[in-house]
């Protein structure tokens, strides 16, 4: 995994009012923790932030993590978690964790799907069902992600964990083996799940209209 750069500032005021005056700044709040260090309060750009995750797979990230302030310092370290604003999408807080290169952390790496299934040129449909795998690696063999080619599937097959291959990797796929990964549904199949979580959305809503017309009663 490639290591990038991101610079913060360490910070002493925290709680809300102080994370909500950041924000409306252009900052981020953030923590950075672990390798049985303090907690340490950051603030980080938000364009800063955006650029980086663009670039890459989303939270899946190994820094170089240079924090100037009152509390100065420059770690390797992992972007842990991402809080998103429920109704922005937009992130409003971010957790690093310290780690050690020289041992192995627990994280998890994106799985993509590569290839255009004969089931799916046969009128079936792909369905990607697990989208990331727990790891074990030394931090810099972490792979941004692991890829599987689906290209053989038929109507009715499907892949799991233990059809990716780690043999001779610099990682361990630490996930249960015989949870499904992708599969490929017959038409009608495919047809009948969307029905189904149509009818489900329509009993919601109709539940949803008849609370509102008990609440104004």
């Amino acid at each position: 995994m490639q290591i990038v750069q991101l610079s913060a500032q360490s910070r002493t005021e925290t709680g809300k009012g102080v994370a909500r005056k950041l924000r409306q700044n252009g900052e981020i709040p953030a923590i950075l923790y672990g390798l049985d260090a303090g907690p340490l309060p950051l603030t980080v750009v938000r364009r800063d932030l955006a650029l980086l995750l663009q670039g890459h797979q989303g939270q899946h990230l190994l820094l170089n993590l240079e924090v100037s302030g009152e509390k100065a310092e420059t770690s390797l370290a992992v972007l842990h978690q991402l809080e998103l604003d429920p109704v922005r999408n937009n992130v409003i807080h971010a957790d690093f964790i310290r780690v050690d290169k020289s041992k192995p952390i627990h994280t998890t790496v994106p799985v993509t799907l590569v290839g255009t299934p004969i089931g799916v040129r046969n009128g079936g449909m792909e369905q990607h069902v697990l989208r990331e795998v727990e790891v074990e690696a030394l931090p810099h063999n972490v792979p941004e992600e692991i890829t599987i080619d689906t290209s053989h599937l038929e109507i009715g097959d499907s892949l799991h964990v233990s059809d990716l291959s780690a043999e001779g990797k610099p990682y361990t796929i630490l996930t249960e083996p015989e949870r499904a990964i992708a599969t490929v549904l017959a038409p009608k199949l495919a047809t009948d799940d969307e029905e189904t979580s149509a009818d489900a959305d329509g009993e919601v809503s109709e539940d949803s209209e008849e609370e509102e017309t008990a609440e104004e009663s």
